[in-house]
């Protein structure tokens, strides 16, 4: 009777692995590559909707995120959502992978321990933990929710929220008006709608909104300026950096909106005139710890 060849990992000869090493690697330079052209062609619309729906994909880092985004839009997949997970958490879920389904590569931190013995004192009894230190990238796959049993449920559900979202396209005007009167009394408006080519101004030595134009998408984006500004510190020199500024502006603006009905339909058609080469003025990771800033703020505001 012929015995059967013992079970066990395969072996590699050193040749095999080096060329192995060598196309993973090569792998991940596409990647990085690839989202880099990603991250230079979007705008600040662009930027506000990956970092919103970035909150639903929280344990993967934004640039895996944006690295997912990319591979998409090479791909031209016009079903792809951004709820992503791995194999693995799907299946923990009860959701199945739809069959032929090609999976979305992103780089997994893989992390060592270094131990402390070697740092602890004479007379130190105390256990020191081992010090964690990342090792490498590796190549990893997950899914996207366009590619499981899940996907049709989604749809119904995404379907009743744009339906409320497209009736919403701004709120009330005297509403934003006696907002800011209230929760910035040191802020000074003064309204002249007399028809001309400004919609608005803001002044941070007097601190003075100037409106032109009976909008509250105006009045949230000049109180953007006061916020980021005088407030908040974060905006650039008002002569220098007048794109970054702006940029701040629009988004303090998103968020006000957003604090008043988390479904409006936010016009970006303003902001994208001047911020469509926003990754010349932020980096996505500085812009990411900007929204968090503003988003706290806005947050504690009652």
């Amino acid at each position: 009777m012929a015995q059967s060849k013992p079970k066990g990992k395969k072996s590699f000869t050193p040749e095999q692995k080096e060329a192995y090493k060598a196309q993973k690697e090569a792998q991940k330079e596409d990647l990085k590559l690839l989202y880099e052209q990603f991250l230079a062609k979007k705008t600040i619309q662009d930027f506000i909707g990956i970092i919103s729906n970035y909150k639903q994909t929280h344990h993967y880092s934004l640039r895996n995120y944006c690295m997912v985004l990319a591979q998409s839009e090479k791909r031209g997949d016009s079903t792809f959502v951004g709820v992503l997970n791995s194999f693995i958490n799907w299946k923990k879920q009860d959701i199945q992978i739809l069959r032929g389904s090609k999976g979305y590569k992103i780089l997994v931190p893989i992390f060592g321990k270094r131990n402390n013995e070697g740092n602890k004192k004479e007379g130190d009894n105390t256990d020191k933990e081992d010090e964690q230190y990342l090792r490498f990238f590796k190549i990893g796959n997950i899914f996207d929710i366009s590619q499981t049993s899940e996907y049709e449920r989604y749809l119904k559900e995404q379907k009743e929220i744009d339906e409320k979202i497209m009736k919403n396209h701004e709120i009330d005007y005297e509403t934003a008006i006696k907002f800011v009167k209230q929760k910035f009394p040191q802020v000074k408006i003064t309204e002249d709608f007399k028809p001309q080519s400004k919609k608005g101004s803001y002044d941070p030595l007097s601190k003075e909104i100037m409106i032109y134009q009976n909008s509250s998408h105006t009045v949230f984006h000049e109180v953007g300026h006061h916020i980021t500004i005088s407030i908040l510190k974060i905006a650039g020199d008002i002569r220098k950096d007048y794109a970054k500024n702006e940029v701040l502006a629009e988004l303090t603006s998103y968020l006000l909106f957003h604090k008043f009905d988390e479904n409006v339909h936010y016009n970006f058609a303003y902001s994208n005139v001047w911020a469509n080469r926003i990754t010349g003025v932020f980096e996505i990771e500085e812009f990411e710890h900007i929204f968090k800033t503003i988003s706290r703020f806005i947050d504690k505001i009652k």
